[in-house]
């Protein structure tokens, strides 16, 4: 007697195997494409923390919140921060963050600066005013993510740091 497949038994093989590899498909499709997406949130979150995390120690450090500096105003794409060294700028631009130091005398070009890449990130920051003084900054920050053929925001989050925070004159 001779071992060998049945007809029947090849024909169900054959209508199965695609239904597993659909089942599998349905499965796994969502890691395959959402792992990395995630990834790289998770990768610009930790960026903004960071660029955050500086801001609110130059914030906290700051005699203050100068409305304009050497030709330079404040405004929802330019923050400047007086401290007693000079007056540090953060400036949003073309999907970057970027810092620098502004003197009395020097233009912005041959200043030192610092760059975060948040190509997909939102920011926006707002002065609030007592008595004609800014000593308050409100950011607001979310990252748009793209899921399916929309867009979505995620990691939204809103912070107030506060100008001479660590009592220091």
């Amino acid at each position: 007697m001779r071992k060998a497949f049945t007809l029947v038994e090849i024909l169900i093989v054959l209508m199965t195997v695609p239904v597993v590899y659909g089942i599998l498909f349905t499965v796994f499709n969502p890691v395959i494409i959402d792992v990395p997406r995630l990834t790289r949130v998770v990768q610009e979150n930790t960026t903004l923390l960071n660029m955050l995390s500086e801001m609110q120690r130059d914030i906290e450090k700051a005699k203050g919140l100068p409305e304009s500096f050497e030709g330079q105003t404040s405004s929802d794409r330019l923050l400047l921060i007086e401290s007693a060294d000079g007056v540090t700028y953060y400036k949003l631009e073309g999907g970057r963050v970027i810092k620098g130091e502004l003197r009395k005398g020097q233009s912005e070009a041959g200043q030192m600066k610092r760059v975060w890449a948040l190509p997909n990130c939102r920011i926006a920051w707002k002065l609030w005013k007592e008595n004609g003084t800014s000593r308050v900054v409100e950011v607001t920050t979310h990252i748009r993510s793209r899921f399916g053929r929309g867009y979505k925001e995620t990691m939204a989050n809103a912070h107030l740091f506060f100008v001479n925070a660590l009592g220091e004159a």
